[in-house]
């Protein structure tokens, strides 16, 4: 069995609000298939002092990292992630172990040998105007340049999508041979729920009626995620007569972007018909995904685009915008619209509306499309990237 570190901090609660979002999923899905595997890997965890420990994976070592002292007016978190991740990984590289970093924000500037590194996505840079907005152009620079250095010394870099590793390769002119494209899959637990009572249950439970269709988005407000383009697309189906209510799934309100989305749905007119269920808790998604009349992905950009394959899992019609990766996952299972076009997210969403044909069509043809995502292949690919490195001088 190969002997690996692999950065756990991403599971634990507080650290940088990855455990509930893409990474966490990744994170705890990847471990739990690799440990699975007829002969996994010797796995231990990366955590940081201070952190609740993620109540996950308990048989497996733990190796801590220090945080930096509270007095520090700035910098703690640099310092942490900088020095103190690399000072605690010493003697792991000095011994010659492999070490995975599940995402490249997380890495220290200067790794040691056998460094493997997962790259989510490089949106902040294809996005520049978008994430540069109220910095200063250096400090913008200085933040991309922090993150990453790291990809220059990694022996394999691991893009969860052909159009992560095409932006690698554009943007920093990385040896194409290093990078390794592994997508991921959707939770295990994501299945279609039939029974109509359970679906009724879930939606009572989360305030809506099963009698009036819905659109369900889970996900960030962020601007990239382009909640105004799917608000455009809903009053434009408000205009046409149709009553359909839109469901935003996540914790949305304590989220910077909140309050502009709030002006956003007055402003359309649009209270009675946007419905905020925040944090749905896991065993209630499937229902969700199954009762809604689609999934409604309007994101600009997505280094894999996680949220439509999980709904596809659960047999839920899907509507995205093609941006980034988002074609990659949803191929011809679902409606792909340009990014940006309101009327054209609304003519797709009442295509789903008028024609139950189609829906049953896309309910299938998205089963089918997420059966071929597989956490024990992703696990068996990345364990192979972690025995190719293993063997380097």
């Amino acid at each position: 069995m190969i002997p690996v570190v692999v950065d756990g901090r991403p599971l634990q609660p507080g650290f940088k609000a990855h455990r509930e979002r893409g990474i966490g999923r990744y994170s705890k899905n990847l471990l739990a298939a690799m440990l699975g595997l007829p002969a996994p890997p010797r796995v231990e965890l990366l955590l940081q002092e201070g952190l609740a420990d993620p109540g996950l994976f308990g048989e497996l070592p733990r190796r801590y990292t220090g945080v930096a002292p509270g007095w520090l007016p700035v910098g703690k978190r640099l310092l942490t992630q900088h020095l103190l991740a690399r000072r605690a990984l010493a003697p792991v590289w000095r011994r010659g172990r492999v070490v995975h970093f599940l995402s490249h924000l997380d890495a220290p500037l200067r790794l040691g040998p056998r460094t493997v590194i997962t790259v989510h996505d490089l949106i902040a840079q294809k996005l520049a105007r978008l994430y540069a907005q109220g910095k200063s152009d250096a400090r913008f620079r200085l933040e991309r340049w922090l993150e990453t250095r790291c990809l220059y010394q990694a022996s394999r870099i691991i893009a969860v999508s052909e159009c992560t590793r095409s932006d690698l390769v554009e943007l920093y002119r990385l040896d194409p041979g290093r990078i390794v494209v592994i997508p991921e899959a959707a939770d295990p637990a994501l299945a279609p729920v039939e029974d109509p009572a359970v679906r009724t249950r879930v939606l009572s439970r989360q305030g809506l009626e099963a009698a009036r269709p819905f659109f369900l988005y889970l996900g960030g407000i962020d601007q990239r995620k382009d909640l105004d383009t799917l608000l455009g697309a809903l009053a434009r189906l408000r205009d046409q007569g149709r009553d359909c209510l839109l469901a935003l799934a996540g914790k949305i309100r304590d989220d910077r972007q909140y309050p502009a989305l709030r002006r956003a749905v007055r402003r359309q007119g649009l209270e009675e018909r946007v419905r905020e269920l925040g944090y749905v808790p896991d065993q209630d998604l499937p229902a969700l995904f199954s009762a809604c009349a689609a999934f409604v992905f309007p994101s600009r950009y997505e280094g894999f685009g996680l949220p439509p394959l999980e709904a596809m899992a659960c047999g839920a019609p899907v509507v995205a915008a093609a941006g980034g990766a988002v074609p990659e996952v949803v191929g011809d299972a679902g409606i792909l619209v340009p990014p940006g076009r309101p009327e054209e997210l609304a003519a797709a969403m009442a295509r789903i509306l008028e024609d139950e044909g189609l829906a049953r069509e896309l309910r299938r043809k998205g089963l089918a499309r997420a059966r071929g995502f597989s956490w024990e292949r992703t696990a068996r690919q990345t364990l192979a990237v972690y025995e190719e490195v293993a063997r380097e001088r």
